[in-house]
């Protein structure tokens, strides 16, 4: 696996743009399995967080009302989960480097969903690991405290997941969430691959007058619905992370953007 140098804040936080982001994405997946950068294809998740990223994971229920979909760990220890049978929290011993994703996300209407969340995880580990590593070998205040106390590790709400940009980008968090999710998406979408897909559909689907007329624009709401179920079949990701691959690349306006090209 591959690692990065990449500018950050005095606390650690990556400052990465999202140039910055697709580049990491890429230089990933040439690591791993360069045929993905050009060929339409849905990432094997589970096969990806093993074997290329070391990761682990297990599923659980993660909150008493599903509002935590994920969570990476970073440090040995014990982190809260909810136990139905009892309802209320209690500890469940954790290795370092283990995802854990909510048992809602096995349903299967929410399966695609789930596959956005654990490559969101994997992608906090990609950025965000060395801010919460703890040198094992050296004597330090962690060792004076609880298991809870010195696990370090990310709980993902249903916020940060699959976000839509309206969220206001503030603290420290709110950017690694980001990043992770920005992550997420060009690991699952890469960009030529992605690109070369859309043209295909669009092709297919016999619309290449909106798509030319437009730019990278399809421009009727219709078939800019149609091409996002076209591409969350194709990579197999939700709707919603489709539909912002598609926006983050140019290719469907929001509808803020629809009306400020009509005023103008």
């Amino acid at each position: 696996m591959i690692s990065f140098d990449f500018r950050s804040k005095a606390n650690g936080v990556p400052i990465l743009s999202k140039e910055n982001i697709e580049y990491i994405a890429e230089r990933i997946i040439r690591d791993y399995k360069p045929e993905n950068l050009k060929t339409p294809t849905a990432l094997d998740i589970e096969l990806f967080s093993e074997c290329y990223a070391g990761l682990d994971v297990d599923y659980k229920d993660l909150s008493h009302n599903r509002s935590i979909l994920g969570m990476i760990v970073f440090n040995d220890g014990c982190v809260p989960v909810y136990n139905p049978i009892k309802n209320k929290a209690e500890k469940l011993p954790v290795d370092e480097g283990t995802i854990l994703i909510d048992n809602s996300l096995l349903e299967e209407d929410q399966i695609r969903r789930g596959r956005f969340t654990h490559c969101h995880e994997i992608s906090h580990w990609f950025l965000h690991r060395d801010i919460y590593a703890v040198d094992k070998n050296q004597i330090s205040i962690f060792d004076y405290m609880g298991e809870e106390e010195k696990t370090t590790a990310i709980k993902c709400r249903t916020t940060d997941i699959e976000s839509t940009g309206r969220k206001q980008l503030v603290t420290d968090d709110d950017w690694m969430e980001w990043q992770a999710d920005y992550l997420a998406s060009a690991l699952l979408m890469p960009v030529d691959a992605f690109t070369q897909a859309v043209k295909d559909y669009v092709r297919l689907l016999g619309v290449e007058e909106f798509f030319n007329r437009r730019g990278i624009d399809l421009y009727n709401d219709f078939w800019a619905e149609e091409l996002s179920r076209g591409m969350a079949r194709q990579f197999d990701v939700s709707l919603t992370a489709a539909k912002i691959r598609l926006k983050n690349l140019g290719f469907i306006k929001s509808v803020e953007e629809k009306r400020q090209c009509s005023i103008i």
